[in-house]
């Protein structure tokens, strides 16, 4: 099947109806910054990265090894952690905040390509709102 536009917001439709078909908090990040808004914590205690949600607050797919690749996270929650499993199977990184210190958890440098399963927790399983800032 060959598709064939002749606008180029057309590219721009197809690329929406994609994403509406898959759903979720599923992104692949290019060239753009992008920023997720939830809460902090959950029920689910993930031992030395506080307490999480049952499902990841994001999934980010990357298809290509990503060379400056970071994941910030900003909120007042007073214990925030970030706990990022992938690409492969054992691959777990926790990283843990104290804001009273200025300390908001942050990821960066060059990640493999693959499927990241990113969780925003509180160590002390409070919930607050933060933003997650991931950008190239």
């Amino acid at each position: 099947m060959i598709l064939k536009f002749s606008h180029p917001f057309s590219y721009l439709w197809l690329a929406t109806m994609v994403c509406l078909i898959y759903g979720g908090n599923m992104g692949e990040v290019q060239a753009q910054n992008q920023e997720i808004k939830g809460m902090t914590g959950g029920n689910k205690n993930s031992g030395d990265c506080g307490y999480v949600s049952d499902k990841p607050n994001y999934v980010l797919q990357l298809n290509e090894q990503a060379y400056s690749l970071n994941v910030i996270l900003e909120t007042q929650a007073e214990k925030p952690s970030l706990l990022i499993l992938g690409p492969g199977e054992g691959d777990r990184f926790c990283i843990l905040g104290d804001t009273k210190s200025g300390k908001n958890p942050q990821m960066g440098g060059v990640w493999a390509a693959g499927k990241y399963l990113i969780y925003v927790g509180d160590s002390q399983g409070s919930q607050n709102p933060f933003t997650l800032k991931i950008s190239r």
